[in-house]
């Protein structure tokens, strides 16, 4: 089978051209398709899906991010439309050559998937070049990102921990949550401005509830104050007579 060969006139066999060609086009569609399926799944952009915006911020990478995969995912859904379309021209000239042709037309047509079989062989290994030079190129842009010097420098002899050093990389603008002096009757003050805009019959059931936690926490705010030992005379007091 493989060593027969076919040679036919243009104007003899236009219907088997027209056929070799729409077979060419899906089998490249579905390889294209593959190929693109291959760099969504693997976070690689081919040259075609490499949009350029300037990366002037984190909104402006995130952006490109998205306009590749969107891109790629255009281009799938394109090749599906066209393979639609290359199946039912496909069809009808597949009828055609066949009522044309007869019984030679098997032989005829063995002969022309051979062919396109050589040379589909050839664009799937191109294009498994091009994903391993994709991941190649992106393996080493992973390896050249700039690294920043660190925020804190400790040139004591004092070991920090973790949680020590989180805070100093804030910088020396940040400034510690602290509770204003006057907080609690701040919240007090929210509290029945909140309680006043409900129903009345709930609201001295609120202020119950809600008075028990307000005096603790006034209770636990203020400063305990140091008590003097019995063995301490007062500072009015001196030793002589």
């Amino acid at each position: 089978m493989e060593n027969i060969k076919f040679n036919f006139i243009h104007s003899q066999a236009k219907s088997i051209y027209q056929y070799n060609s729409l077979q060419t086009k899906i089998l490249k569609c579905n390889a294209n398709i593959m190929f693109n399926k291959q760099c969504l799944s693997k976070n690689l952009i081919p040259k075609y899906a490499n949009i350029k915006i300037p990366r002037t911020s984190k909104a402006a990478s995130f952006t490109q991010t998205k306009t590749h995969t969107i891109r790629i995912k255009d281009e799938i859904r394109f090749l599906y439309m066209k393979k639609t379309l290359l199946n039912k021209s496909l069809y009808i000239a597949h009828l055609k050559v066949a009522q044309e042709w007869g019984d030679t037309w098997p032989l005829i047509r063995d002969y022309i998937h051979n062919s396109i079989n050589t040379d589909m062989a050839k664009k799937y290994n191109t294009q498994e070049k091009k994903i391993k030079k994709l991941e190649n190129t992106k393996n080493n842009d992973h390896k050249h990102l700039h690294s920043f010097h660190p925020r804190v420098i400790n040139k004591t002899n004092i070991n920090f921990s973790t949680n020590e050093l989180n805070l100093l990389n804030k910088g020396l603008k940040y400034n510690l949550p602290y509770k204003q002096k006057n907080w609690i009757s701040t919240l007090a003050i929210e509290a029945e401005t909140v309680i006043t805009q409900l129903p009345g019959h709930h609201q001295e059931c609120l202020r119950a509830i809600i008075q028990p936690t307000a005096s603790n926490n006034c209770t636990n705010s203020k400063p305990t104050l140091a008590t003097p030992s019995k063995s301490t005379k007062p500072s009015n007091e001196t030793g002589t007579q």
